[in-house]
């Protein structure tokens, strides 16, 4: 395996603990983020991807509800280090939905983004992470919920962006591809009302870069351990390419069953994932050895 240093040369595996789990590539901190992530250097993290327990999801071993009060006051201290250990071109993915309350749908999810804001992040772009097949359900007046958001917040407007590690098959057929390679865009800028014609094309008609809607399947994989809210690995998987080189250091804080960790491994980067019960992260070793 050969790894590009390209990132701080901060080696993650200094904060684990003999009884913590370790790969060449991280480890797996059993414990609360907020005494691990003081351990990390300035500027030690190339990214930060990770998904907070959602607003009054009781479903958790450790029965908290995580109410509005927990956002406002640990989760922002969570982030204010999560600033901290950020390298200057370094982002922050939050993979975040409120919850119904009632008749309407909670806010905290776009009141998160103000408070990161005042914190000093800026906030660079929102992905909608489409779910294709949701999980059935009886919702009286609402339907399935199909969608949740990944908040990009970053330190600097300079942040790292790799767009090229991402590109995907042009869905349009090979005529129309011929076609879109005799465009004037790809070979002069035009000036349209609409911004149509502004170099559209940019990676060329075989293979283009992806959109903001993410299509990823809910996460219907083995559950040994019976965590209430997993992501899939192509979510954390597809932030890591687009804003990570290999060799750069992966952090999840809140990390379940380390499905960040997982993809990080895969993707040969270094990482460091926390969480406060051990039994979720158990499953980790093995999710390491499947790739799953």
């Amino acid at each position: 395996m050969v790894l590009v240093m390209t990132g701080p040369r901060f080696d993650p595996r200094r904060l684990g603990g003999e009884e913590d789990f370790a790969t060449e590539l991280g480890v797996a901190v059993v414990g609360d983020c907020l005494d691990v992530l003081r351990q990390v250097p300035d500027g030690g993290i190339d990214l930060v991807v990770t998904s907070p327990p959602y607003d009054h999801q009781g479903k958790y071993r450790d029965g908290e509800r995580y109410a509005r009060q927990w956002y406002q006051d640990t989760f922002l201290k969570v982030s204010g280090e999560v600033l901290r250990v950020l390298q200057p071109r370094g982002s922050f993915v939050l993979n975040y939905r409120s919850r119904r309350h009632g008749p309407e749908r909670g806010t905290l999810q776009y009141e998160l983004v103000f408070w990161l804001r005042d914190l000093g992040f800026l906030f660079c772009e929102d992905f909608v992470w489409g779910k294709p097949s949701p999980p059935p359900g009886r919702f009286n007046r609402f339907l399935k919920d199909a969608v949740e958001y990944c908040y990009q917040f970053a330190k600097t407007p300079d942040w790292q962006f790799y767009p090229d590690h991402c590109l995907s098959p042009a869905r349009w057929d090979a005529r129309d591809r011929e076609r879109r390679k005799r465009l004037p865009q790809n070979f002069v800028r035009v000036n349209e009302p609409s911004g149509h014609g502004r170099h559209r094309v940019n990676a060329g008609p075989d293979m283009v870069r992806p959109s903001t809607l993410l299509n990823f399947e809910p996460e219907f994989g083995p559950n040994p351990t019976a965590h209430p809210a997993r992501f899939p690995v192509q979510l954390p998987a597809f932030f890591i390419r687009l804003l990570t080189m290999p060799g750069q250091v992966v952090l999840d804080p809140f990390a379940g069953t380390g499905t960040t960790a997982v993809a990080a491994q895969k993707l040969e980067r270094r990482w460091v994932v926390t969480d406060v019960d051990s039994h979720y992260l158990s499953a980790l070793p093995e999710r390491l050895k499947t790739g799953r």
